[in-house]
C-alpha cells in the first residue's frame, strides 16, 4: 500500500521551518522601495494637476459670473487692455488674470467680447470671453 501525504508521518532528520528567511524579507522589501520610488512622483504630479485643475475651474466661474455682478452692483464693469483683474477676481494663490483687449460688461450684464490672460500653476493662457453672457469659449 502506497502512503499519501495524510497517512505519512513527518521523518524526523526533516526539520519543519515556519516565517520567512531574510533574504527573503530583504528581497520583498526591495521590490516595494523600487515600485514605489517609481510610482511616488507620478502620484505627486497627479495632486498637483488635481489642485491646479481646481483653481482653474474657479478663475472660469469667476469669469463667468462677471455679468451677474454687473447686474448686481447696477453699473457697468470696465477694463482697459493690459489692466490686472486681481481687485475684481478673488484669485487663488499663484494665479493671475489681466486684459489684453479691453473689458466692457454693461450694467444690464451684457458683455462685449474680450481676450483675458490667465496665468497660474505653471501655465499661460489665452480666454476668450463671449458675447453676450462673458462665456470662456477656447479655456479647455
Amino acid at each position: 500500500m502506497m502512503q499519501t501525504s495524510v497517512s505519512c508521518r513527518p521523518r524526523a532528520d526533516l526539520v519543519q521551518h515556519e516565517g520567512f528567511s531574510l533574504l527573503e524579507m530583504l528581497v520583498v522589501l526591495a521590490l516595494i522601495s523600487i515600485m514605489a520610488a517609481l510610482a511616488a512622483p507620478r502620484l505627486a504630479e497627479m495632486v498637483q494637476s488635481i489642485g491646479s485643475s481646481g483653481d482653474r475651474a474657479e478663475v472660469l466661474r469667476q469669469l463667468e459670473d462677471l455679468p451677474l455682478r454687473a447686474r448686481l452692483q447696477n453699473g457697468a464693469i470696465r477694463l482697459p487692455s493690459g489692466a490686472a483683474m486681481g481687485a475684481l477676481l478673488q484669485l487663488p494663490d499663484g494665479w493671475s488674470v489681466s486684459t489684453i483687449t479691453a473689458l466692457h460688461v454693461r450694467d444690464n450684464g451684457v458683455c462685449d467680447p474680450a481676450t483675458v490672460r490667465v496665468r497660474g500653476a505653471g501655465t499661460e493662457e489665452k480666454w476668450e470671453l463671449a458675447m453676450p453672457d462673458c462665456r470662456v469659449r477656447n479655456a479647455l
